[in-house]
């Protein structure tokens, strides 16, 4: 067991991000050790790690944002329209300070 009670605060930091490192290397080192011996055992076999496990090689399906078809538009201007989402516009709040409800946004 290493002493480090004579080590300062930054001297700790310091070893405890070196360790981290050299974790993460030897992490990965092991992890491509293990892959070469898994290809060379499949291989032996006369199969790929594809064929032996497929879904790992097979990147998975990203969920495709649609846009939202906006709900309220500015009477004023034509252009200025919002969902219904996130952060409420300014132009919203100034009709609904005004005495507007949020009713009277609606696209028709």
């Amino acid at each position: 067991m290493i002493d480090v009670s004579h080590l300062t605060v930054n001297q700790l930091d310091d070893l405890i991000a070196q360790a981290q490192k050299e974790i993460t290397r030897k992490k990965a080192l092991a992890r491509k050790s293990l892959m070469a011996d898994m290809e060379k055992l499949a291989r032996d076999a006369g199969v790929s790690l594809n064929e032996l496990f497929p879904e790992a090689g097979a990147a998975k399906p990203s969920k495709v944002k649609t846009p939202v078809a906006p709900k309220y538009r500015n009477p004023n201007d034509a252009s200025q329209t919002w969902t219904g989402r996130g952060r409420q516009p300014l132009w919203i709040a100034a009709l609904l300070a005004e005495g507007k409800r949020l009713e009277d946004l609606l696209i028709k």
